[in-house]
């Protein structure tokens, strides 16, 4: 390509121009950098290597923390809802019937965080988009990631509070206070 070669030549221009425009002597050092766009393709590849490794990495911890929290709010629920448990079991709800109860409460729980945390990273994305030249926006699948992953993350953590729930003796559930 003619117009690459052409590149070196004008940069060796533009900073001899730099150095009268900034009166340097010949000897003195540069008080100034002139930059081509592979210096910047280059630093682009770098930062988004690095938040392509750093960034996984932190979303699952979140979802690990965030699954223990929802796993112990529904250990909490059920240990302060048995005699409930008691009295439905008492009235004929069968064990599926308590575990289908604690999934769907456990998967609410998981789906309304997604949905703030959805929220806040359209309101990040926005500002970012405001703020910087970067380009920042919601996809449509990164909406059905995030949804999909809190309904998911419900699921599994909500699963042994359900089954905990659902094993609970009728009996010994009534006499519980």
């Amino acid at each position: 390509m003619p117009e690459a070669a052409l590149v070196q030549d004008g940069m060796q221009r533009a900073e001899e121009a730099m150095r009268i425009a900034h009166r340097l002597r010949p000897g003195q050092a540069d008080d100034f950098t002139v930059d081509t766009a592979d210096a910047l393709v280059s630093f682009w590849k770098n930062l988004t290597r690095i938040l392509f490794t750093v960034i996984p990495a932190v979303v699952i911890i979140g979802i690990v923390v965030g699954g223990i929290v929802i796993m112990n709010i529904m250990l909490m629920s059920v240990n302060e809802r048995t005699h409930e448990i008691g009295i439905r079991k008492s009235l004929g709800a069968r064990r599926r019937d308590i575990r289908n109860q604690f999934l769907a409460e456990s998967v609410t729980l998981a789906l309304l965080g997604g949905l703030l945390g959805l929220a806040c990273g359209v309101g990040l994305a926005g500002l970012v988009a405001v703020i910087s030249p970067l380009p920042a926006r919601v996809t449509g699948w990164s909406v059905a990631l995030a949804l999909g992953l809190g309904g998911s993350v419900g699921i599994v953590f909500g699963v042994y509070p359900a089954m905990r729930a659902a094993r609970l003796d009728p009996v010994v559930a009534l006499r519980y206070e």
